[in-house]
């Protein structure tokens, strides 16, 4: 009887194997960069500062997914966080090295439309693990979209890629304190066998 006690608390961890607070480390990420560009719009006709807060936010974005992908253990390591990380590295090491708003809009586009795709991958690959990629793979491409419908108005861009930073992180957050998500699992395993 212990060992069916112990082995449903144990079951009550998320399916992904990702901890709450490596989950945060994403989610505070992407509302501080969504905060710093919201509160900082008399900047925004600057393209310098724009590619600045942008990469420094891609950075950030790109080492929480590495976070994630160190915090995983054997089965439930996926390359997806890795991946995720990369790319959101490589379009904050490429930003300072674009000159006009169209390869500004061009990085972030691209950057939006391949993390969107990993995460529909992510989720297609081992479902279950990543339980919120839909909406984090459809944002992105929406992101994708309409910064490349904008590509020529910098304060656009970055007021886009600022509502997919508050949207996602707000989304996450929720999701990081559902308690539903991680119970389910729990009471399926709790639930009494009939001999």
């Amino acid at each position: 009887m212990s060992a069916a006690v112990e082995a449903s608390t144990r079951s009550t961890a998320p399916e992904s194997g990702v901890t709450r607070p490596v989950r945060l480390v994403r989610v505070a990420v992407l509302l501080i960069v969504g905060m710093a560009i919201a509160f900082s719009a008399p900047m925004h006709e600057q393209l310098s500062f724009n590619l600045g807060l942008v990469a420094a936010g891609l950075g950030g974005i790109g080492v929480a997914h590495l976070v994630e992908w160190f915090s995983l253990r054997g089965g439930a390591r996926t390359p997806v966080p890795l991946l995720l990380g990369v790319v959101a590295l490589g379009a904050a090491l490429a930003l300072p090295f674009t000159t006009a708003p169209i390869g500004f809009a061009l990085v972030v586009a691209a950057w939006a439309l391949i993390s969107g795709l990993l995460e529909f991958i992510g989720a297609a690959v081992r479902p279950g693990t990543r339980q919120d990629a839909t909406l984090l793979g459809s944002t992105g491409v929406l992101l994708a979209l309409l910064v490349l419908f904008v590509r020529e108005d910098q304060v656009a861009i970055i007021g886009f890629f600022g509502a997919y930073a508050l949207l996602v992180g707000v989304f996450l957050g929720i999701s990081a304190f559902d308690t539903r998500r991680s119970s389910a699992p729990a009471a399926a395993d709790a639930a009494p066998v009939a001999p």
